[in-house]
């Protein structure tokens, strides 16, 4: 992999129209984090202003991961239909789609919320039974049956699936490449496969710009491996390398940083060190990368968060995030990150009973959906200015859930 250090991919005239309207965009839908008045709020029931799609893709075997015993539960997929005035249905189909515990819980939803597409692998199995396929599979949620449309096999530890902001394609990272795929009358095609890159991707996120990709890159596909972070460029559909992305010294440590998200203007990127794993000192720091450099840099973060970094969600308004954090096999919290202060802070701390895995807002910003992983279901917050508060109803998955991604309908 060259690591010369070019320009950012995005011309900078370009980069600063594209900021100025999101900047008008996030400030237009910063209201949403104000306190909303639903007019269904006594409803027995959860209720979105909106239509919204969400998507679970669920593990049987996360159990496992999380150090308890094995119960040879089948791997589920989950959809989710919210709307204003009628209780959520639900629909789980198992032994369809396998899915994999391990990695970044980010799964893609495209074409409004009809077509999933959820990776599996096999890393972190160490018996023969566990033999989770490298694949992608492309789900159709509107089908009642939640029909698998095709399956595309590929190389090694497919980890992670996002959602290109055009909705109409969707990136996949193996160990060495860049996979894009795209729908064709209804039928998924993989259109484009990257150059092979030296090291291991293990996770990444890509711009609302549509080009600009941040990736992890690992030395070696073990716990104790060093990662660097490098930015990559989409231009039509071909994935090429830019640059590795460096840290200032007072900004901290770049140590084997994870699940990269960017802001919704594209300005910043925050990144969680600590590969994920809990259970191990040190308490792990989140970092911010300037993406308005012409080599971005990590020039801000948080130290001691927390230990098992998990993923980040931003809300609509940019002000705020929210981490996701593993404190031990059965136990975790939300980290909530003010944005809007320099440097950036922890506000609070919120508890979970269980163990969260993906983070996701809704589009209007009102509403905060976390999967709660040893308890097979997905928790649901309200959100006002930047607190959040636990709903008192939950939204029920396939045993284990893992990946999450959601849509407006």
């Amino acid at each position: 992999m060259s690591l010369s250090r070019n320009r950012n991919p995005a011309k900078a005239s370009r980069r600063l129209l594209q900021i100025a309207v999101l900047s008008i965009s996030a400030a237009l839908s910063s209201g949403c984090s104000e306190k909303v008045d639903d007019p269904n709020q006594d409803l027995p029931f959860i209720t979105t202003p909106s239509p919204i799609r969400i998507v679970s893709a669920n593990d049987g075997d996360a159990l496992k991961f999380l150090g308890l015993p094995r119960s040879d539960l089948p791997d589920s997929v989950t959809v989710i239909d919210l709307s204003a005035d009628s209780p959520p249905v639900t629909r789980t189909v198992s032994g369809t789609v396998p899915n994999s515990y391990s990695g970044s819980p980010i799964a893609a939803l495209i074409s409004g919320g009809r077509y999933a597409f959820i990776p599996s692998h096999d890393f972190g199995y160490t018996d023969e039974a566990g033999g989770t396929p490298s694949q992608v599979t492309v789900v159709d949620l509107d089908d009642p049956r939640l029909n698998v449309v095709k399956t595309f096999p590929l190389p090694k530890h497919p980890w992670q699936a996002m959602a290109h902001p055009d909705d109409e394609r969707v990136i996949v990272i193996s160990d060495h490449r860049f996979h894009l795929f795209q729908m064709v009358q209804n039928q998924p095609q993989l259109v484009s496969e990257s150059a092979p890159i030296s090291g291991y991707l293990t996770s990444f996120a890509i711009g609302p710009d549509g080009n600009s990709i941040v990736a992890t890159v690992a030395n070696e596909l073990d716990f104790s491996t060093e990662v660097e972070l490098h930015l990559f460029s989409l231009v039509g559909n071909t994935v090429t390398h830019i640059s590795k992305i460096e840290s200032e010294p007072e900004a901290g440590e770049i140590d084997q940083p994870f699940a990269p998200r960017f802001s919704p203007d594209g300005t910043r990127v925050l990144v969680l060190n600590g590969l994920g794993i809990s259970n191990k000192p040190p308490l792990d720091a989140v970092l911010s990368i300037d993406m308005t450099l012409d080599v971005p840099l990590v020039t801000d973060s948080i130290p001691n968060v927390a230990q098992g970094l998990e993923s980040v969600a931003f809300h609509p308004s940019g002000r705020f995030a929210v981490v996701t954090c593993i404190d031990g096999p059965l136990v975790g919290h939300l980290a909530v990150i003010d944005m809007t202060a320099s440097p950036i802070r922890v506000l609070s701390y919120v508890p979970m009973t269980f163990v969260p895995q993906g983070i996701e807002f809704s589009p209007d910003g009102i509403m905060l959906f976390v999967q709660s992983n040893a308890a097979h279901h997905i928790d649901v917050y309200g959100v006002e200015g930047m607190n959040l508060s636990r709903k008192p109803y939950v939204l029920r998955t396939g045993e284990g859930p893992a990946t999450m991604a959601i849509s407006s309908r």
